[in-house]
């Protein structure tokens, strides 16, 4: 599916900082967020890095909605089979036979840590609005055919 940059931007900032908490022991997360505040740009960087490797392929993986507002909706199974094309295409670009040498286990623990985090970075795309509807009442400015037409 095609998204905008801002949504894609969004999406792989909410990835990496779901994938900074998790890393996080649960009795010290609630601080963690503080220390993603705090955190230098560069290990920001390499946090966003990783989680744009995952997610992005998944993204573009996803089939094409027309969605005027709000969000586009995805069943668990698209999401899924996305993610397999984008895990596949990511394990098969740095070696051509990487996904078919991955155990059963690993890739099935892969395609459900892919989904959820596709998942957690749809869920934190903004909202589309839709865009303001022409009303009749209004006369559009007319755009002259050549340059000498706009002195």
């Amino acid at each position: 599916m095609k998204f905008s940059e801002n949504e894609m931007t969004v999406a792989v900032d909410a990835a990496a900082r779901h994938l900074f908490l998790a890393r996080q022991l649960p009795w010290r997360r609630k601080s963690a967020l503080a220390r993603w505040e705090t955190m230098a740009p560069y290990a920001k960087y390499q946090l966003r890095a990783t989680a744009g490797e995952m997610v992005l392929p998944t993204l573009t993986a996803l089939p094409e909605r027309p969605v005027e507002s709000g969000r586009p909706g995805f069943t668990a199974a698209e999401v899924t089979e996305a993610a397999e094309a984008g895990a596949r295409g990511l394990l098969n670009h740095r070696d051509p036979e990487a996904w078919e040498k991955l155990g059963a286990r690993r890739r099935k623990a892969m395609l459900h840590l892919t989904s959820m985090v596709t998942r957690l970075a749809l869920a934190a795309m903004p909202e589309r609005t839709a865009p303001p509807a022409a009303s009749g009442d209004q006369e559009l400015p007319t755009v002259p055919d050549t340059p000498e037409g706009l002195m």
